[in-house]
């Protein structure tokens, strides 16, 4: 359980409870469907910010939320979904910041529809520590320009890897 994040915040520890507990989930047997799946049991979490930004939550404690979440709706998918798998996926969004969980029924060769390269792990903790390097807990900067359009010179970052933790359910 996650008790110990009801002492600490408690809108945190009722947005976790909810989408563990009581999962919106979408699913079809159509694999054309799939990003229909993706984009419906798509859950962005952001009230954990303000505990990660001030270090008032352990990386330990993190992995433990997340693993929560994890546990909850495998429990869930196994009680109403027997004989189907799921993959769920779980990464972070620097830029928002959050961290996103996702889960799909399994297809083989078919995964989220990311627009990047996909380096996938299979410990939390990979992707946990990346979010709390790399997230912009404090917004984006705008900086001043001199009147030059430099954003044209800019190329697009065509090797950009996302690390996702994924994790495939066989009820």
């Amino acid at each position: 359980m996650i008790n110990f994040l009801k002492n600490k915040r408690i809108k945190a520890y009722y947005e976790i409870l909810e989408i563990a507990k009581h999962p919106n989930l979408l699913f079809s047997n159509d694999k054309e469907q799939y990003n229909a799946e993706a984009r419906y049991n798509l859950y962005t979490i952001q009230k954990l910010n303000k505990l990660i930004k001030k270090k008032n939550i352990s990386m330990n404690e993190l992995q433990h939320v997340f693993g929560f979440i994890e546990t909850s709706w495998s429990r869930y998918l196994r009680e109403h979904y027997q004989g189907k798998s799921f993959v769920f996926y779980f990464w972070g969004d620097y830029q928002i910041p959050a961290i996103r969980v996702s889960i799909v029924s399994y297809h083989e060769g078919i995964e989220l529809p990311f627009e990047c390269d996909l380096k996938k792990v299979n410990d939390m903790n990979d992707v946990l520590s990346l979010y709390l390097d790399k997230a912009d807990f404090d917004g984006m900067t705008f900086i001043e320009s001199d009147g030059i359009d430099e954003v044209s010179n800019l190329e697009p970052d065509n090797g950009y890897m996302l690390t996702v933790y994924t994790k495939e359910i066989i009820c």
